[in-house]
């Protein structure tokens, strides 16, 4: 009996490890609950050869995207300024919808806002990829209902960036009857606030019930996005500051457009590094607090954006 007792102290006292072999791609199948947490902090991922970690909300759910993608085409677009592609990844065509605040409620300094962040990426980039990207930035034109469904149902890439949750900005209902499976890539850089957003959610959210305001939570849009067709979700888990959502955007579109590394490695950067991995550049334009954070206070900052879906999605 003894010897049992040590045993079983032995076990509790046993780190966990990856498993043997090279594992490079991650992917969590977890129920609601556990998905709020920052799973991606795990120590565990942090041995080995690990490059990505992604959620999934079911095997069914994995088993769908992968099947897709097995009777998909991988395709290209040859830009004058394009990257050497990673081996074994698909590709997007460079055809994206961006839709960046169409309220323009962000209240700040202006190189902070998404439109002055958003205007920057896509006059970098134009040559090579963001020439052919659709879409509305600021308030020049509110999208309608039908224009949002036109730019989603029309794209393999969509871009939102802007303030409180997405599905504030689009009815739920509507986006619940879309067919999206021509989306590989959905990007939500959202959950900001400001006074201006925060008085128009409140109004809006007198009109929904209940059941609807709890659709517009990060894991609830993940999972409509995903029973719609969309292979690749990367949106935040919780509300974040300007400051934090624009270096976000910024090293997004280095990682997937500059370097052509695929949404998982890319979202893992950010996991990892955070604002480590912007360029000097934007560094002294930002001048981010957060670069000034160090170890566990990183965290809550670093573990917000994660990936639902397929790792693999890059674009060229």
């Amino acid at each position: 009996v003894a010897d049992l007792g040590k045993s079983k102290v032995k076990d509790r006292e046993r780190k966990v490890s990856m498993p043997q072999g090279k594992c490079d791609s991650i992917i969590l199948i977890a129920g609601r609950d556990l998905l709020q947490l920052p799973l991606e902090g795990l120590s565990v991922f942090d041995e080995g050869t690990v490059s990505s970690v992604s959620r999934e909300f079911s095997l069914q759910m994995l088993w769908n995207r992968l099947r897709k993608e097995e009777t998909g085409e991988n395709v290209s677009f040859a830009g004058a300024a394009a990257p050497t592609p990673e081996p074994g990844v698909l590709f997007l065509l460079n055809q994206g919808a961006v839709v960046v605040d169409p309220y323009e409620e962000a209240q700040g300094a202006e190189v902070l806002t998404p439109v002055s962040v958003t205007r920057e990426i896509l006059d970098r980039f134009r040559d090579a990829f963001t020439m052919r990207w659709t879409g509305h930035l600021g308030n020049a034109h509110f999208p309608s209902q039908a224009e949002w469904e036109q730019l989603l149902g029309s794209c393999q890439g969509f871009f939102f960036y802007g303030m409180e949750n997405f599905l504030s900005h689009i009815l739920v209902e509507r986006l619940a009857a879309m067919n999206l499976e021509e989306c590989k890539m959905v990007v939500l850089l959202d959950l900001t606030r400001s006074y201006e957003s925060m008085r128009r959610h409140l109004e809006s959210s007198e009109r929904k019930s209940a059941p609807q305001l709890a659709l517009e939570g990060s894991t609830e849009t993940a999972i409509l996005l995903s029973l719609v067709g969309v292979r690749s979700i990367v949106a935040n888990q919780w509300w974040t500051a300007l400051q934090d959502n624009a270096m976000r955007a910024i090293v997004l579109w280095e990682n997937l457009l500059a370097a052509g590394k695929p949404i998982g490695k890319t979202t893992r950067l950010l996991q990892r590094k955070g604002a480590d991995e912007l360029p000097q550049t934007w560094k002294d334009k930002l001048a981010l607090p957060r670069l000034q954070l160090q170890g566990s206070e990183r965290l809550p900052f670093s573990l917000n954006l994660v990936l639902y879906g397929l790792p693999h999605q890059a674009i060229l």
